[in-house]
């Protein structure tokens, strides 16, 4: 992940210096595994883009479900980029510093994420859940086979945060280089 983070960095720059200030302000605005950032992930023989916001504790039931913490949520968006592509709900967790806490895709509420075939250009969006039973989530990751997770984990609060509560940047002792600044 530190690579990528430099890769967007580098690339930042690039686009900064090849396109002039209208570069800079997107360029800016964008961080790698920031809450909300659009991340991309090959589907067989589809690209899907997933974006994570919102990861806090529920005020919802988990129809069915014996929660033996305490319930959280996240908002995920997915979208088939090309090809159709089909969502893997439980290729979510949730983490800690001292814990990973798997999505709970077999919770069926209204609110969540359809699993349905998307054909190319179609959305979905819906919540996430995870059954914490230790310390408060800080990042939602999504691990698909061999390829390196997406990961979702900083915030104004994470930031705010020594860099070794960071499960994406332990080994800096600074802000992410593609984060600084920018929160």
């Amino acid at each position: 992940m530190r690579r990528f983070c430099l890769v967007a960095v580098w690339m930042g720059f690039a686009l900064m210096m090849g396109v002039g200030s209208a570069g800079v302000a997107s360029a800016a605005d964008d961080c790698a595994h920031r809450f909300g950032a659009h991340q991309q992930v090959a589907d067989g023989g589809g690209v899907q883009d997933w974006a994570v916001t919102d990861l806090k504790k529920s005020g919802d039931v988990a129809p069915g479900f014996p929660v033996a913490g305490q319930l959280w949520e996240a908002t995920a968006t997915v979208m088939a980029v090309s090809g159709t592509s089909t969502p893997v709900i439980p290729n979510f967790s949730a983490t800690s510093d001292g814990g990973s806490y798997p999505v709970l895709w077999q919770v069926a509420s209204p609110q969540g994420i359809s699993a349905a075939t998307l054909a190319q250009g179609q959305t979905s969006t819906g919540k996430i859940y995870f059954d914490v039973t230790g310390g408060d989530p800080m990042a939602v990751k999504y691990t698909a086979g061999g390829a390196e997770p997406l990961m979702w984990c900083c915030s104004e609060a994470m930031m705010a945060m020594p860099m070794d509560k960071c499960t994406c940047c332990a080994d800096m002792k600074e802000p992410c280089p593609c984060c600084a600044g920018k929160m």
